[in-house]
């Protein structure tokens, strides 16, 4: 469908008539009074034929290769036209300079000569089978009287069944619109700050999801809370990406997430009245970067939640948690020669021991106690890893005087029967997180204090409630829960592995 523009002398006036100033991104302005057609989206052709369109520009950002130290590939944009279409545009780095100051929110531009492809099929912002490339040829023209009439905005929401199926499949970056239920990172006050935060998000009557905020999204998103406007807790997000691990369901941010609160705005007036809420409810925000002291009776979903959920810059925290023990893992042994100087563990070059902290011939060595234990709590298992001073305190033996046997009865796979012993009994551990626990390669929780009965006066999960999720993270951090965890997902072949060990002695 080609629409005709016409001057302001024409005598016949088409409906979609421009008689606009024009202002030129390129040297060179259009004749005023010659006709000028434009199409709608949905009438576009693939190529770079003779193509042009009046939209309104309603948001851009830029997109860089994650996979690539963040490498700058262009400015995406999202265009809206007269008929509500929106189609996905794209500015290539190389021309991203030139055309950066003729961008601006919510103007209505006209743009000549660009290309016209195919969407790819991963990653889609829009329902439009078309995406608009800049070429050396193009030019944007912004329409400053006589536009036509088009929308302010346009989102692509997709509810909880719709996002389920998107899950892990990354073909979409959908809208979501929901109701802050609480905030929780660290520093959440700097709004240059660009760490994680996590948002609980009510997304439809009694379906909570937890939505990540990262980089940019995340700084922004800290602005708001810095303004101290919590009148809003209902917004509409843009572009992000759902994620469904252990049957739960995940929102991260992608570079062009937005976010809006206006309570005009069509979608987020739907989804009040659907689901009752109030724009204005108040939220909890628990900022982590003052570290959690309480010692919380948790458990090992709770643990593998903390870590998926909570910011990298958490200081440390103590918890309880009562388990099982399951098996002793033997794969890494189960001590360690430590330094008397610095109780480091020393390394082995060629037939000697030598501490890389104290780097002297004079140190000597004493064997400890480092033992990984597979526990289930019922519902979850993780491992958690035992050093010597509570060790030799849960056994009543020295590491060293078992290092004598483990000589005399078959060496490495030798595993002390005291050890061994320890199968089958459930006990509280008192478990340090510390910064490591936050990278994504920990496999481990580090026991400071071990009982076989809950000490603390208090361990009502109230706390919990306002700063530890559910179900599980972020797809690549930590498991959910529900999940096999990344915390003990050699658990079970450790377990028929150490059976198996065991009939071999018999």
């Amino acid at each position: 469908m080609a629409l005709l523009i016409t001057s302001s002398n024409d005598e016949t006036h088409s409906p979609h008539s421009l008689n606009s100033t024009l202002k030129m991104a390129s040297s060179a302005a259009p004749d005023a009074n010659a006709a000028v057609a434009y199409s709608t989206f949905d009438s576009l052709r693939l190529g770079r034929a003779a193509q042009s369109v009046v939209a309104r520009v309603i948001r851009f950002w830029d997109s860089r290769n994650i996979n690539k130290n963040g490498e700058f590939m262009g400015i995406t944009i999202l265009l809206l036209d007269e008929l509500d279409s929106v189609i996905h545009g794209f500015i290539p780095a190389n021309r991203a300079s030139h055309y950066r100051s003729d961008l601006k929110t919510g103007s209505i531009v006209r743009l000549d000569r660009f290309e016209v492809a195919r969407v790819a099929h991963m990653y889609k912002i829009t329902e439009h089978q078309f995406l608009i490339r800049f070429i050396a040829s193009t030019r944007i023209v912004e329409v400053q009287t006589d536009a036509p009439v088009i929308k302010f905005d346009k989102f692509m929401v997709r509810h909880h069944d719709h996002l389920q199926v998107l899950a892990n499949t990354n073909l979409e970056l959908p809208d979501v619109v929901g109701e802050i239920q609480s905030v929780q990172g660290s520093d959440l006050k700097n709004n240059a700050a660009t760490s994680r935060v996590v948002v609980r998000f009510l997304i439809e009557r009694n379906v909570t999801v937890y939505f990540s905020l990262w980089d940019e999204a995340a700084s922004t998103f800290r602005g708001f809370l810095k303004a101290e406007d919590k009148s809003n807790s209902v917004m509409l997000v843009t572009t992000v990406n759902p994620k469904l691990f252990g049957g739960s369901m995940y929102l991260n941010s992608t570079q062009g997430t937005k976010f809006f609160f206006d309570t005009s705005i069509p979608e987020i007036t739907k989804f009040v009245s659907s689901v009752g809420a109030t724009t204005a409810q108040a939220y909890t925000c628990v900022d982590t970067l003052q570290g959690i002291n309480k010692k919380e009776l948790v458990s090992i979903g709770d643990l593998n939640s903390f870590i998926s959920n909570s910011n990298e810059q958490t200081q440390e925290a103590d918890f309880l948690c009562k388990a099982q023990i399951v098996s002793v893992i033997q794969e890494n042994g189960w001590s360690f020669v430590s330094c008397t100087g610095c109780h480091k563990k020393m390394e082995k070059r060629g037939t000697s021991l030598i501490c890389s902290r104290c780097e002297t011939p004079d140190v000597t060595g004493v064997v400890r106690f480092r033992v990984e234990l597979a526990v289930d709590d019922g519902k979850d298992s993780a491992t958690f890893v035992v050093f010597d001073k509570e060790m030799t305190k849960l056994t009543k033996r020295e590491a060293a005087v078992l290092a004598l046997d483990e000589d005399s009865n078959g060496g490495e796979d030798y595993l002390p029967s005291c050890l061994e012993e320890l199968t089958g009994k459930e006990l509280v551990f008192q478990i340090r997180v510390t910064p490591f626990n936050f990278t994504p390669k920990h496999r481990t929780f580090t026991v400071s204090t071990i009982t076989e009965e809950i000490t603390m006066e208090n361990h009502s999960k109230e706390h919990i409630g306002n700063t530890l999720p559910n179900r599980g993270g972020d797809l690549g951090l930590a498991a959910s829960s529900s999940g096999p965890s990344v915390l003990g997902d050699k658990i079970g072949e450790n377990a028929d592995a150490e059976k198996k060990r065991k009939r071999g002695r018999e």
